[in-house]
């Protein structure tokens, strides 16, 4: 969970640009909303866990028992609206890679650190060789892990943790460089 919320700090940070004017307010307001729904979430969820004793299953999601636990007899529908909410945010979340990666791949080919075709718009004004690259490896790791969460979001925390170590470094060696360069702006 901690690994998701960080992605979608880095979404919003990464993507300052795609907000409306004046850009840096607008997200770093959409910053603090996202951190007290993220704590307000955190907190409620652990202490309904505590009262209504729910634990981590292999079988069932915390919110499914939540849900299963909370709505009963008349209001056992609402136990489908609640997993399709849930579904929903999830399609959403998967939608911030797919918004994202080939932004950063168009920046990274701009720069030469990808092949250049990563750098491409298509018609709809997206970066389209990003989308289908992904899309081949997402469609991949689905296949390869047999489409099982529970193996696949290690492999995801890693990859998460392992881009932001790598873009933090990276950030520390251009101000150890910077700091040393009399004629820096820094």
């Amino acid at each position: 969970n901690g690994c998701a919320a960080l992605t979608g700090i880095e979404a919003i940070s990464n993507g300052v640009q795609a907000f409306k004017k004046p850009e840096a307010r607008n997200a770093a307001t959409t910053l603090i909303w996202m951190a007290a729904l993220l704590t307000t979430m955190f907190l409620g969820t652990s202490v309904m866990a505590y009262l209504y004793h729910v634990h981590p299953k292999n079988s069932e999601t915390v919110i499914s028992q939540f849900a299963r636990i909370m709505f009963t007899g008349s209001l056992g529908w609402f136990y489908y609206v609640v997993q399709a909410a849930t579904a929903a945010i999830l399609v959403l979340a998967a939608n911030t890679a797919f918004a994202d990666f080939p932004r950063l791949s168009s920046l990274l080919a701009r720069d030469r650190f990808l092949p250049r075709q990563f750098a491409n718009r298509g018609d709809r004004l997206v970066f389209s060789n990003g989308i289908v690259i992904l899309a081949i490896f997402s469609g991949l790791l689905v296949i390869a892990f047999g489409g099982d969460t529970s193996r696949l979001i290690p492999l995801y925390a890693v990859g998460v943790f392992l881009s932001f170590t790598l873009s933090q470094s990276g950030m520390v060696v251009h101000w150890l460089r910077a700091r040393r360069d009399p004629d820096s702006n820094w």
